[in-house]
């Protein structure tokens, strides 16, 4: 057995033993709204940091070191700090594709519930949930009991949509279908951008009841109420509409077991009518079940906090489900993000 590790390989693991640490630090930044701050002012000293943060140069000393050597930001010769790329994209307000309210998210939700991951293993159970208020079985009905985290959590998810949602709009031809269901729809912002896209369709949101004022509101705000419509239940004990020619579960499969979505893909199959159609929209892993990052990163909080049963699937389990309810015609699209979809077609 070899012991030489190369430079690339430790910095790896350093990432990971550290990550804890490395996030916090990330987090912190956030909160004190350095990035925005960089972006103003294009290049700062430690001095100008530290007065505009409010924090002694001590500790902004710390704060720039985890954030210069994690690539996030750049420091140079003459000791001025400035944002690089990824921090100007994902951690400026101005972005339209930044994802600070997911890092508060992460912080508030991920970060506490984490603690419990071998307990969770163990148990196959979502044992971090303990950390969030409530008794019932997870963490999106838990939401209801503190109005603050439930903010945070729909600002997060309607952030992932927005990043996500229009390479899907722009990678989807939708022109023969009339009538599209979005399953666990929440907020609406999937259908408001496949109805702005596409003026042959109209569409419904089906989710909770508790979901289904929020949706409302965003649907009525976009002024698109005539064509877009929400429909309260819960996916699992009430039927499927029987008047719609697609369905999308997007940013849906992931929370459930296998099993759950095996029946959430036959109640479509026997839902829709002859050439309808089914279309799955998810982070993807890898089939050979090796990554991506992504998909290992999203999966524990799925088995933690979540459901306690769900993880993000490989194309190949997607494929195979579909197949098993009926489905035919499958094709695959890989799109930017590690995200995907799927679609398959009742050709009976």
């Amino acid at each position: 057995m070899s012991d030489e590790i190369t430079q690339q390989e430790q910095n790896n693991f350093l990432m990971v033993f550290g990550g804890h640490i490395l996030f916090q630090t990330l987090y912190a930044a956030v909160e004190l709204e350095l990035f925005d701050k960089l972006l103003e002012c294009k290049e700062l000293s430690l001095a100008q940091i530290s007065e505009l943060l409010g924090i002694q140069q001590q500790p902004a000393r710390i704060l720039l070191l985890g954030l210069v050597s994690t690539g996030i930001l750049k420091r140079n010769e003459e000791g001025l700090y400035a944002n690089t790329p990824v921090a100007e994209v994902f951690l400026t307000s101005r972005s339209p594709k930044n994802l600070l309210n997911y890092v508060k998210l992460q912080h508030h939700v991920m970060y506490r519930g984490m603690f419990h991951f071998l307990d969770s293993l163990k148990a196959y159970k979502n044992i971090g949930l303990k950390e969030i208020p409530g008794d019932e079985p997870t963490l999106y009905q838990r939401l209801g009991h503190d109005p603050k985290l439930k903010q945070i959590f729909q600002d997060a998810m309607h952030e992932l949509s927005v990043h996500a949602n229009a390479d899907l709009a722009k990678n989807l031809d939708l022109s023969d279908v009339k009538f599209l269901v979005d399953v666990g729809g929440g907020d609406g912002t999937n259908a408001i951008e496949l109805v702005r896209k596409f003026p042959n369709l109209n569409a419904a949101v089906f989710d909770l009841p508790a979901v289904s004022p929020i949706a409302n509101k965003k649907i009525h705000e976009s002024q698109l109420s005539d064509r877009i419509s929400v429909i309260p239940g819960n996916c699992f004990e009430d039927d499927f509409p029987t008047n719609a020619d697609c369905f999308l579960f997007c940013h849906f499969c992931t929370i459930w077991s296998a099993e759950k979505n095996k029946t959430l893909f036959n109640k479509a199959y026997k839902a829709l009518p002859k050439n309808g159609k089914i279309i799955i929209f998810n982070m993807m892993q890898d089939s050979a079940e090796t990554g991506p990052l992504t998909a290992a990163i999203g999966s524990p909080y799925f088995l933690s906090i979540a459901t306690g049963e769900g993880m993000l699937y490989t194309w190949k389990e997607y494929e195979t489900w579909l197949s098993e309810s009926g489905f035919s015609d499958i094709k695959m699209i890989r799109l930017e993000r590690d995200h995907g979809a799927i679609i398959g077609v009742k050709e009976s």
